[in-house]
């Protein structure tokens, strides 16, 4: 099947493994080009979930021995954890028939507009990314070596100490022979190959063996009824996707090419339809290239390359808390406590790595998109890249509120409450500015409640009423139980954005100032945040020129961006009430039933999703019309269970 050729789209249906769709996105294809408007067909990993074809073969080797001494008030454990891990992976991260994007920045005028879709209907193609290789047997290895002591020590009647110390070792990953694992140098430009001269098939990774984890953790009963505890602990981690091991070295050139052909501008295209991509050969493409400082080949342009670090470098986490617990009564608990994290060496964004060739917005309008790329000047990269640096942070801390009644007289009951902050840095142009990169973590709602309950109706054998079964009554109202659970959580922050901000930028945000009070008195699904003015045809109006101002917002001149800042906006809260019954019975001597009536959402709440941020798209600006991704609406749901 070669859809792409029997379009007249040559150059992507080129073997057997680029058979099939091609992945169609276009960019802003409504009125005005708003970039918030996307439209996909096709096939690829990033919408139609198909990471297609893929090859993964992962496997392990792993020896653990523990020992344990109990000495007078002291019980000590030490260890070891031996791992060798082996990973095959042949991907299609961009689909291999190619990922063609189509912006509405190629058909705009000069204060912006376009249309995503025009541009498709000219054969414009603005950017252009697809995986190729044809060697299937480079593998990545990672030795793993862990050891660890601790010591539980009852050093009083009334306070316990829990010590201990990890070292965890993770050596250079390597590969499993010459020339199938490649190392991009980005202080020369030059592509290091396994197994070539001076290059081991550790591709010149350093390691480190500082990577220590101390652990504490203090329990002390105050009273009969309250303890205090408090503990802090440091982790490590492998990572995700690459930023470790695995997912990268094998992945690029020699065995793969990530080919990407980026436009020197916004608005213009890399080749039409009509003509198609240029061919590249990953296996050859290096024996042509130019030789560096140290005579190793350059990496060529248009090929995305997995960066890593000269340095292991281990995403770690350091967590600590301090607990109140407090018991009122023989069923009844209350609890405090503070929870605090910081993430070192971690990602920036949701994924193991970012684009460090990300233009600067400074000299827009005067200066190409390439021009201003930071690598582009250095070694004639236009590329995207994607750099597993580990050199991000992230923060949360909470207060955490807790009261429980332990099931007795018949019903149990669990409250909870949290109050929270967490924040971290998102991967938009974090390798210019991290600042504008900063802010309240995309899926974190700052605020939680939950109630949970168990309660046994007091009819039936056994119970307060009807105790001696109670005949036909008995069997229809004794043996039920019920239990519920209410859900309330604030709002997931959001950037709001504007129209025309093609016209004004071509990298890093769209991001509007905020001049004024963007929260009205009353906020709907109809109009969530204060946009611009309506405009006489009841739409809001377009920021049509730099600098000006329409309500809580202004367009900034052309090469800034805006002053609000990321997720700066509060989306609308969520809330839930489950509830399920059971009742069970005795059919006759070793045999029972129960029966389960089970409703999701029993109130019905619409749980609204975040509205379109842009403020100032007409019909759309701050409108909600889908409810939230996870949301259900009322659902039931009947069961018989049978026991004999």
């Amino acid at each position: 099947m070669n859809p792409a050729t029997d379009a007249g789209i040559p150059g992507l249906n080129v073997d057997a493994f680029s058979r099939g769709m091609p992945a169609f996105l276009l960019n802003g294809y409504g009125p005005g080009g708003n970039t918030g408007n996307q439209f996909n067909f096709g096939y690829a990993l990033q919408f139609a979930r198909c990471n297609c074809p893929l090859r993964q073969d992962e496997r392990q080797f792993q020896f653990v021995n523990n020992w344990t001494k109990l000495q007078g008030t002291h019980t000590i454990k030490v260890g070891a954890d031996i791992r060798h891990a082996m990973n095959l992976r042949i991907p299609s991260d961009r689909h291999r028939a190619g990922e063609l994007q189509f912006n509405a920045a190629r058909t705009q005028g000069p204060t912006g507009g376009g249309s995503a879709l025009a541009s498709f209907l000219l054969g414009e193609v603005s950017v252009f990314e697809r995986y190729i290789s044809s060697v299937t047997d480079a593998e990545e290895r990672q030795n793993r070596w862990f050891f660890y002591g601790q010591d539980q020590w009852k050093a009083t009647p009334k306070l316990t100490v829990n010590y201990g110390l990890r070292w965890e070792i993770y050596r250079p990953q390597t590969v499993t022979g010459a020339g199938k694992g490649g190392f991009v140098d980005v202080e020369t430009g030059e592509v290091l190959v396994a197994g070539s001269e001076g290059v081991g098939l550790d591709l010149n990774v350093k390691g480190t063996f500082n990577t220590v984890a101390p652990r504490l953790g203090i329990a002390y009963r105050v009273a009969d009824s309250t303890v205090v505890r408090m503990g802090y602990g440091r982790g490590y981690d492998i990572g995700i996707f690459g930023s470790v091991f695995g997912h990268n070295v094998t992945q690029n050139l020699p065995v793969l090419a990530i080919q990407s052909l980026q436009p020197a501008r916004n608005f213009d295209t890399v080749f039409n339809l009509a003509q198609g991509p240029p061919s590249l050969d990953p296996g050859t493409i290096l024996n042509s290239q130019p030789k560096g400082p140290t005579g190793r080949p350059m990496l060529p342009n248009g090929v995305t390359a997995f960066i890593l670090p000269k340095q292991l470098r281990l995403p770690t986490t350091d967590a600590w808390n301090a607990t109140v617990q407090h018991q009122l009564q023989n069923d009844m608990a209350v609890e405090a406590a503070y929870i605090g994290n910081k993430g070192t060496h971690v990602f920036a964004g949701f994924g193991g790595d970012y684009d460090f060739n990300q233009a600067t917005i400074e000299g827009f309008g005067t200066l190409t998109t390439n021009q201003r790329k930071p690598f582009f000047n250095r070694f004639g990269w236009s590329q995207n890249f994607r750099y597993y640096g580990n050199d991000a942070s992230n923060n949360y801390h909470a207060m955490q509120l807790k009261a429980e009644k332990r099931f007795s007289r018949g019903y149990s009951m669990l409250g909870h409450y949290t109050f929270s902050r967490s924040f971290n840095y998102t991967n938009t142009y974090y390798n210019i500015d991290a600042d504008l990169a900063y802010g309240p973590n995309d899926n974190h709602r700052r605020r939680v409640f939950g109630l949970n309950g168990v309660w046994e109706l007091p009819f039936g054998a056994g119970r307060r009423y009807l105790s001696d079964g109670g005949g036909l009554l008995g069997a229809i109202v004794g043996g039920w139980q019920a239990s519920t659970v209410y859900t309330w959580q604030s709002g997931l922050p959001f950037t709001p954005s504007y129209r025309d901000c093609n016209a004004d930028r071509d990298t890093g945000w769209c991001r509007p100032d905020l001049v004024g009070e963007w929260k009205p008195d009353q906020q709907s699904a109809a109009a969530w945040f204060v946009t611009t003015p309506l405009a006489p045809d009841g739409r809001v109006t377009p920021l049509t020129a730099n600098g000006q101002t329409l309500g809580p917002w202004a367009r900034p001149q052309r090469g800034t961006f805006g002053n609000v800042s990321r997720n700066e906006l509060v989306g609308p809260s969520f809330s839930q009430l489950d509830l399920s019954l059971a009742k069970s019975f005795a059919v006759r001597e070793g045999f029972r039933a129960q029966f389960r009536a089970e409703a999701f959402n029993l109130a019905n709440t619409v749980n609204l999703a975040n509205p379109n941020a842009c403020v100032d798209c007409p019909g759309t600006a701050g409108r909600i019309t889908n409810i939230f991704q996870l949301a259900v609406m009322r659902q039931w749901q009947f069961g018989l269970r049978l026991e004999f």
